[in-house]
């Protein structure tokens, strides 16, 4: 089963750090390893310890890479004063490791850096990339797929970096990370994996993609590069941006750089099916148009309308119109703007100083042109520019592929999928 059953879940209820009091607390969605209320992913609540079902995959995969000989120490553990302690070290190397990194990723017990640690585990140690239990259901082949990819990383790619003091009696080495010298004297970290001699400082041994601390120092080596589980999964094989599981399916659907698979490519709000259908993408979510109209349409500040996704906008400063002549036009006497100057004063628009002014004095001789200067054409303007009109959406030339709605600048994209 890929989720605990609600009332079994520790984290139910838990608040979320990214959404405050907006987000009731933590409900898991039945499948997009998120919760159901706020979408934000677990680890983004105050999970109040390692899920169990983590901790019992942490171990198997501690087990495997000490089997394989690439760590001569032994996990790590608690102390009294730290969730986590890099193996093998007297307490004041283990004083010396910590105060080299932030203070608030420092994992004292029950600290901010104990609580990021929690979700760094959680996040870079993905327990569906290891195992099928962990999944949403798979077919028997990919199964199999899944397992292989597993073995093949833990042997060929997992380890876990020693900390030890660098050697007095020799000269120093350079951080594989900064580039700047590792003294004799100073405490360091290694991992096997990149070759004898390879090192880095406790800050530096971060993940290549996301530069954040390799958690409890596990790593997986790449090509001359140390990524975290995640991005070391992601660098072999696509992620699905829906259940965030590893692809395996002989299929997938791709937009902007990033892959779903086909049965969970559908809209992030309703989860309607998106295929064969046209959506807009936000924030690398799919979305279909009723929805994204729904939650993100702009109004028109002239009709109170909202503005659809098939309808040209104007905007300016904050503000929006339909791109049409009924809409933007001159607050006052009602001339159309489109392609013309404008004179934007308290939220409104105007034709001319004229109208801006609100007396007799607007007509239609007095033009845009003659209400930017002053009598005689000398001198600054005794009033704020003109603006120039332009729409905020320009189409883009030329279609994508059959049934596509052209891009608009300034606008998330929208497709068809």
């Amino acid at each position: 089963m890929a989720e605990p059953p609600e009332d079994a879940d520790p984290d139910r209820g838990q608040p979320c750090h990214a959404c405050g009091d907006q987000c009731p607390g933590f409900l898991v969605h039945g499948w997009r390893k998120i919760c159901q209320h706020c979408k934000c992913p677990r680890e983004e609540h105050a999970v109040r310890a390692v899920p169990i079902d983590l901790e019992r995959m942490m171990c198997r995969l501690i087990s495997d890479f000490q089997r394989h000989s690439i760590s001569d120490d032994d996990s790590g553990c608690a102390s009294e004063d730290y969730a986590w302690v890099p193996p093998g070290l007297k307490p004041e190397q283990v004083y010396q490791f910590f105060s080299c990194l932030p203070e608030d990723k420092v994992p004292y017990v029950n600290s901010p850096g104990e609580r990021y640690r929690i979700r760094q585990l959680l996040h870079q140690l993905p327990p569906h990339d290891s195992e099928a239990q962990y999944c949403s259901p798979l077919e028997e082949e990919e199964k199999k797929e899944l397992k292989l990819f597993s073995q093949q990383r833990k042997r060929e790619n997992l380890g876990r970096g020693t900390v030890r003091l660098f050697p007095v009696t020799i000269t120093g080495a350079i951080c594989e990370q900064c580039g700047k010298q590792i003294r004799g004297g100073d405490i360091a970290v290694f991992a096997s994996r990149a070759g004898h001699g390879a090192c880095w400082h406790p800050q530096c041994f971060q993940c290549t993609t996301c530069q954040e601390l390799l958690v409890d120092l596990i790593y997986f080596y790449q090509e001359g590069k140390v990524y975290c589980g995640r991005h070391h999964a992601e660098h072999l094989k696509p992620r699905c941006q829906a259940c965030d599981e590893i692809i395996f399916a002989d299929e997938c659907t791709e937009a902007e750089g990033r892959h779903w698979h086909m049965r969970h490519f559908c809209c992030f709000e309703c989860e309607e099916a998106l295929g064969g259908q046209r959506y807009v993408m936000r924030q690398s979510r799919p979305y279909c148009c009723r929805c994204y109209q729904a939650l993100y349409a702009e109004y028109c500040d002239a009709c109170g309308e909202p503005i659809g996704i098939n309808q040209g906008q104007m905007t300016y400063e904050g503000q929006h119109w339909h791109a049409t002549n009924t809409c933007f036009c001159c607050t006052r006497c009602r001339q159309p703007l489109l392609g013309k100057p404008f004179l934007p004063k308290g939220g409104q628009i105007f034709c001319s100083r004229g109208c801006s002014l609100g007396g007799d004095e607007a007509s239609a001789s007095d033009s845009c042109d003659s209400a930017s200067r002053p009598p005689g054409g000398r001198g600054p303007p005794p009033h704020p520019p003109l603006a120039r009109s332009s729409p905020s959406l320009t189409a883009l030339p030329g279609p994508a592929w059959p049934g596509w709605a052209p891009q608009l600048s300034g606008t998330p994209e929208r497709g068809r999928s």
